[in-house]
This record gives C-alpha cells, sequence and structure tokens, in this order.
C-alpha cells in the first residue's frame, strides 16, 4: 500500500494528512500560516507540518502533495500571484522539496481540491469534471478527457472575475460586475447588508421582525453568509431575494462552463456550498434558464462529497500521480 501526505495551504491556515492510495486518511495536523512577509518562513512551516505528520505516522510516505493558494503555474512550482501571502512570481516547489527530502507535487488549491474530487470524491470514476469552490471568492476546476486543466501559464478556472451583465459593483481585481461579486461569501454578506441596512431606515418597525435582523440583533455588520441562508429559509424576505440572486449569478457562470466544456458533472464545493439543496434548487434552476438547452440535460450538478477535506486529500492525490503528466484512466 502506497502512503502520501497532501497538504492544503490557507491564507490563515495550513492543514495535512497521511493517506494512503485509496483516499483514506490515516492522520491529521493543523498549524497556523502566519504572517507571511516572505517565502521562507512560510516554507519552514509547511516543511515542519510534513515533518510532524512523519514523525506521527507508522507508515512511510513516498511523496507529498501540496495546494497552494492563488495563481499557480504547476508544472514549474511557481506562485504566480498569491495576494493573501504577499507572493509574486517565485518558485515555492525547489526550496520546499529541498526542506522535506520527498518527491514533491503542487498546484492551485482549486485545482486541487478538482483533483480530488475527481479521484477520491464525488466525479470518481468521470473523465469529465468542473469544480467550483464558493467561499470567500468563486473558481472553477475543470478535468477535461481525465485531465487536470491547467491553461497555459497556469491561470485557468478565474471564473469569479467574468463581468456578469447588469452587475456594476467593484470587485478586489479592479473590474465591475465580476462573477463573485454577488456569487460567493463574501458577495452575499455584502448584499444582505446592503439591503437590510436599508430596511431599517426605510421601514425601521417592520425591519425588527425579519429573522435576518434578530440573527444580528440589529446589526448588519455581523451578518454571515450562513445568517443569510438559514434567514431566507426561515422567510426572510430580504435573505431570500439575495439568495435568488446568488443561485442566478451561480447558475449563469455554470452555464457558461457547461457551454464551453460539457462537464458530466459540477461538483459545488466550498463553505457556501454548505447550504446543500437550498443552494443547488435555485442554482439548477438558473442552469436550465441560461445554457444550451440541447446536449447538457444529463449534466449533474452536486455538494461537493469531500467538503472541506477536498483540497488536502486532492494534494495527496497530486502525490499519488506524476506532477506533470496528471491523467485519471477509464
Amino acid at each position: 500500500m502506497r502512503h502520501v501526505i497532501g497538504l492544503d495551504v490557507g491564507g490563515t491556515t495550513m492543514k495535512g494528512a497521511v493517506m494512503d492510495e485509496t483516499g483514506r486518511i490515516l492522520d491529521t495536523a493543523v498549524r497556523e500560516t502566519g504572517r507571511v512577509g516572505s517565502l521562507e518562513p512560510l516554507l519552514i512551516r509547511m516543511a515542519d507540518l510534513v515533518g510532524e505528520l512523519r514523525a506521527s505516522s507508522a507508515v512511510s510516505i513516498e511523496a507529498v502533495g501540496v495546494g497552494f493558494p492563488g495563481p499557480f503555474d504547476g508544472k514549474k512550482g511557481v506562485s504566480i500571484h498569491s495576494p493573501n501571502l504577499n507572493l509574486h512570481q517565485l518558485d515555492v516547489r525547489t526550496p520546499l522539496a529541498t526542506l522535506i527530502g520527498l518527491p514533491l507535487a503542487m498546484e492551485n488549491d482549486l485545482r486541487t481540491a478538482a483533483w480530488g474530487e475527481a479521484v477520491f470524491g464525488a466525479g470518481k470514476g468521470l473523465r469529465h469534471l468542473a469544480f467550483i469552490s464558493m467561499g470567500t471568492g468563486i473558481g472553477l476546476g475543470s478535468i477535461v478527457h481525465g485531465q487536470l486543466l491547467r491553461g497555459g501559464g497556469g491561470l485557468s478556472g478565474e471564473l469569479g472575475h467574468i463581468t456578469v451583465p447588469g452587475q456594476t459593483v467593484v470587485c478586489n481585481c479592479g473590474k465591475q460586475g465580476c462573477v463573485e461579486t454577488v456569487a460567493s461569501a463574501t458577495g452575499i454578506v455584502r448584499i444582505a447588508r446592503e439591503r437590510l441596512t436599508q430596511a431599517m431606515h426605510a421601514i425601521p418597525d417592520e425591519a425588527k421582525m425579519l429573522p435576518l435582523w434578530q440573527r444580528v440583533s440589529g446589526d448588519p455588520q455581523k451578518i454571515t453568509a450562513w445568517d443569510v441562508a438559514e434567514a431566507a429559509q426561515l422567510g426572510d424576505p430580504i435573505a431570500t431575494a439575495v439568495w435568488r440572486e446568488v443561485g442566478e449569478v451561480t447558475g449563469w457562470a455554470i452555464s457558461v462552463v457547461l457551454n464551453l466544456f460539457n462537464p458530466q458533472l459540477v461538483v459545488i464545493g466550498g463553505g457556501v456550498s454548505q447550504a446543500g439543496e437550498w443552494l443547488l434548487a435555485p442554482v439548477r434552476e438558473s442552469v436550465r434558464k441560461h445554457v444550451m438547452q440541447a446536449g447538457h440535460e444529463k449534466t449533474r450538478i452536486v455538494q461537493s462529497a469531500l467538503g472541506a477535506d477536498a483540497g488536502m486529500i486532492g494534494a495527496g492525490a497530486l502525490a499519488l500521480y506524476s506532477k506533470n503528466s496528471l491523467s485519471i484512466r477509464s
């Protein structure tokens, strides 16, 4: 039995797992990512986490896989731009491989999660899959003909930065009307705060009766995406309208993916996906409205099977395959 370590590096925490070739997790560990002013301290923390897992494991580790945040060139091992870690055009794989002393595969964290769902999750056995993560932002990982789609420079999958017709809010990327200004946890919170604040000024007495107002004790700044989902399920008109808009924009974005790549399956992960069918139902309705009708009737849209572990398990799956020729065999 082969054993590897999968490491999922986030802006706040990094988590790792020892896993076998079936995707079974044997041991886990978590560390703070910490403030990153330069690459070296980050590499040391990553190497220390790998060392901790190796030391506590009773099995021999043959390789390590890492999912890294931000646009990443998996073939070269270069972080193109990781704003949360203040990194730009830096070789991460070479010095990290030296520190850990094991074969090392690295990829963008979202594509790593897609790989995990394709190899061990909801898309197991399929050769055409789209994984969409809805968290702080929104992004896409694609498996086409069993191959992980990276793009010419490692920049494929920026679904969150496609401009939605009619949307005008300025995105963090500098453009106006990007998908993730609506279809992300950040977008959900922004819209809900704006609309609850408006209601509190326009109809203060009625606003106090709203489930959303009651969940946050009248403080719009306390609103989370989960508050909006819960309030919508209780019939709150503001939360329901926000959730409907999120489903509409998400479905529109997915219809673009379907028309371009014709995946057999769309897997939705990330924190927002925890809403389950409450999210998937309006998304599917929007997809049916926007996608080209012929040819997509059999495409399923489902919630992530691996949940928050998708990136970590996917990183381990990277380590089980050649880092330069990832391919799922039929």
